[in-house]
């Protein structure tokens, strides 16, 4: 009988995984935090004449394993290519990276934005289970009263996207922005406030509560009559978040729903606004096809025909 074949574990390398790749951890001044950067290069970065649009992807601890190993496929696509651009993943640094979940609360949500009972009973929970310490406990609820995504753009808008610029060839003059869940309602939130940075955003599932600082902010940006010219935000669902009666009805459907509704009713001048719904897929799901969903709405291309 041969002798099994044996198993060598090792670790792969980074560069072996992903490529096309570059990482960067930077501490902010403005949030007083030190965040993580995942850059991801479109294939036709070899051209040295060129300069490329750029996305910054929130959440990158989640979303950047998923979406990159993608990326440099995505222009060639034969049924929905897609203009080439540089992906830039955000998220928190290796010695944060285990906690990254409890962390986007205070950097993802508007000053003054109310945190659900569920969020803080799962926080409680986690301590009583031993997943969290009682002062890694004691410090997450401790940010969830102050939420600073204000501070967070201002990192993205003032230090991180300087220093990128500095050193890829990005199009300063077409910078998009995605996220999802509460990612979702910061990119709703940035496209309110009408960044001068962020020009095509893309808001998956946003985590818009009833009393959420959202419809303030937009009822302001109206009286303001500011022009949102070339300016796109595309808002997704999960199907199953609007059928299905779990609390995402009333977490997600219900508040991202009356906005939509509000941008009809009071349009921000100039903004364009478009929306789909992700079939079948529940709120963790969704995540991926959403972000899919925002390239083509804002970075789709018409494909070629074939002869």
């Amino acid at each position: 009988m041969d002798k099994p074949v044996e198993l060598a574990e090792c670790e792969p390398s980074f560069g072996s995984l992903f490529p096309s790749t570059r990482y960067f951890e930077i501490d902010s001044k403005i949030a007083g935090e030190r965040f993580s950067a995942w850059v991801t290069l479109p294939a036709q970065y070899a051209d040295e004449t060129q300069r490329f649009p750029v996305v910054y992807q929130v959440d990158g601890n989640l979303f950047f394993p998923a979406t990159a190993p993608f990326h440099q496929a995505l222009p060639s696509d034969s049924l929905s290519p897609l203009v080439p651009f540089i992906l830039v993943s955000v998220g928190y640094s290796n010695a944060e990276s285990q906690d990254w979940q409890w962390l986007r609360v205070r950097d993802l949500l508007p000053p003054g934005e109310p945190v659900p009972e569920a969020m803080l009973q799962a926080v409680e929970y986690s301590v009583q289970a031993g997943l969290l310490s009682k002062e890694k406990g004691d410090r997450y609820l401790a940010m969830f009263g102050e939420p600073a995504a204000d501070k967070f753009l201002g990192f993205l808008e003032g230090e991180l996207h300087p220093a990128l610029a500095a050193a890829f060839r990005m199009d300063e003059d077409d910078v998009g922005l995605w996220g999802d869940s509460y990612g979702g309602l910061f990119a709703a939130y940035v496209a309110i406030k009408r960044s001068d940075l962020f020009k095509r955003i893309g808001a998956g599932s946003p985590g818009i509560i009833e009393n959420s600082q959202i419809f303030k902010l937009h009822r302001q940006a109206v009286d303001s009559k500011e022009d949102y010219s070339g300016r796109r935000l595309h808002i997704t669902f999960a199907a199953r978040e609007l059928t299905q009666p779990t609390i995402y009805q009333w977490l997600v459907a219900r508040g991202t729903t009356e906005l939509l509704a509000q941008t009809t009713l009071h349009p921000l001048p100039g903004l364009q606004v478009s929306t789909e719904i992700i079939p079948l897929e529940t709120h963790l799901t969704a995540g991926v096809p959403a972000w899919f969903s925002f390239l083509r709405a804002c970075y789709g291309r018409s494909p070629q025909v074939q002869p």
